[in-house]
């Protein structure tokens, strides 16, 4: 009997280590966005604070938000020692909460990349007509 539970105690634990560890596949947010706040990236791992815009009209937030939604989750290896992203985004909920995200655009006719602060690894790809949005976005602020 005892081994019969000590054996689907371990079942269970290595499902679970096996879950934590699948990648997102899509971007989540927590809550009705209030504001968006845009400052250009000094690397990975942290949010330049020094703001250049921070978008707060609906429809704006709402172009911005679609573009999010629709990329697509992919592990990557990134090396935050030589890359920089273009741009880091501060999220604020209506609830308080916050997300931190790297932004990285690309040239023009490509795919950009999104990935949470702090897990560069996990990026997700936004396609390069979501691209566009953003970086007209970007632009018109």
């Amino acid at each position: 009997m005892k081994k019969i539970l000590f054996i689907l105690l371990l079942s269970f634990c290595t499902l679970l280590l096996f879950a934590c560890q699948s990648q997102e596949k899509e971007m989540m947010m927590l809550d009705d966005i209030s504001s968006i706040s845009i400052s250009k990236s000094g690397g990975y791992g942290g949010i330049n604070e020094n703001y250049i815009a921070t978008i707060d009209k609906d429809t704006t937030i709402s172009r911005f938000e679609e573009a999010l939604k629709n990329a697509e989750g992919r592990e990557q290896k990134v090396n935050v020692d030589t890359e920089k992203p273009d741009y880091d985004i501060l999220i604020r909920y209506e609830n308080g909460e916050t997300h931190g995200l790297h932004l990285v655009l690309g040239n023009t006719g490509e795919k950009g990349r999104v990935m949470y602060v702090g897990h560069e690894k996990n990026g997700f790809d936004i396609s390069s007509e979501d691209t566009k949005i953003l970086k007209d976005i970007l632009t018109n602020q």
